[in-house]
């Protein structure tokens, strides 16, 4: 290639992309030139007054006059041929919201992104902006408490078998992880001391969630409290869910419970693989289910 044509290519990219960042400044302008619709901007306004806006972080611009909502912190709105604009994405993490979001918000059904995280907030989303979550047309960034009623979840695997294939693993809301294993000291070839190895960590992103509604879309709270083959020498395993502040658990041996019950097995040992642990430490006997309601995690 000669030089001439070199640069005549290199500035032909120039020109493109110069075109496409013209098209996308002016696209952000024009929507911000826009206000939203009325039934858009009295859900900001219902959001601003039920979580304490006059106390967030950054309240720029908000509860400003109709047709300033595109400039509100935290608010992006997308262009579109009608008179208004439309709300694309709510972002305010860590921004001091306190209270519960109202039910005005799910309205935003434009909405592509909501960001929430790092607030002092209770009680779940709206029902509808959590279906669009699920449906994977919204994406939400925000503690599992505000996605789920699921408080803990414990799973325990044994085999009846072997000293050693125990292990038991605890995850909450509040994305804390624990993992107990049965280990063997293996001290001598008769040695059949055991004790217990305990690792701690966290739960990232909305992994806790989308497994609590994965274990209640296969129909948990529905299923038997046993299933059992009549078999010697396999597996046991035990589900248990804290839901509501009401405990569950379903108990399998051998394989004995339908499909639904796999899955959601599989969808906790997937999970569970994932998490990142960050402490480990030896005690001498792993804690079980009936002995409390769960093991600490601090």
């Amino acid at each position: 290639m000669s030089r001439i044509t070199l640069v005549l290519a290199l500035l032909a990219i120039w020109l493109s992309c110069a075109q496409c960042f013209g098209r996308g400044a002016l696209h952000g302008s024009h929507s911000a030139e826009k206000g939203i619709s009325s039934q858009e901007r009295q859900a900001l306004t219902d959001l601003y007054e039920a979580t304490g806006g006059n106390h967030w972080t950054n309240q720029d611009g908000w509860m400003g006059p109709p047709g300033s909502e595109c400039t509100w912190y935290g608010v992006q709105c997308e262009s579109s041929d009608s008179e208004t604009a439309t709300m694309g994405d709510l972002s305010l993490p860590e921004n001091n919201l306190h209270g519960r979001i109202p039910e005005a918000v799910g309205q935003l059904v434009h909405l592509e992104s909501l960001v929430l995280y790092g607030n002092d907030l209770s009680g779940k989303l709206p029902e509808p902006l959590i279906q669009r979550w699920l449906a994977g047309s919204l994406w939400v960034t925000a503690e599992a408490p505000l996605l789920t009623d699921v408080s803990e979840i414990d799973y325990e695997s044994a085999c009846s078998s072997l000293l050693c294939e125990r292990h038991r693993v605890v995850m909450r809301s509040d994305s804390s992880a624990v993992l107990f294993t049965k280990r063997c000291r293996n001290a001598s070839m008769e040695d059949r001391r055991t004790f217990c190895e305990v690792k701690r960590g966290r739960i990232w992103g909305e992994g806790f969630a989308r497994l609590a509604w994965t274990i209640e879309k296969n129909g948990y709270f529905t299923l038997q409290t046993s299933y059992q083959r009549n078999v010697t020498d396999s597996v046991f395993v035990s589900t248990r869910v804290i839901r509501n502040g009401n405990k569950y658990e379903v108990v399998e041996y051998a394989g004995g419970g339908p499909l639904e019950l796999w899955i959601i097995h599989s969808a906790i040992e997937g999970v569970s693989s994932s998490i990142e642990w960050e402490k480990k430490e030896a005690t001498p006997k792993c804690p079980r289910w009936d002995e409390s309601q769960g093991p600490s995690s601090k």
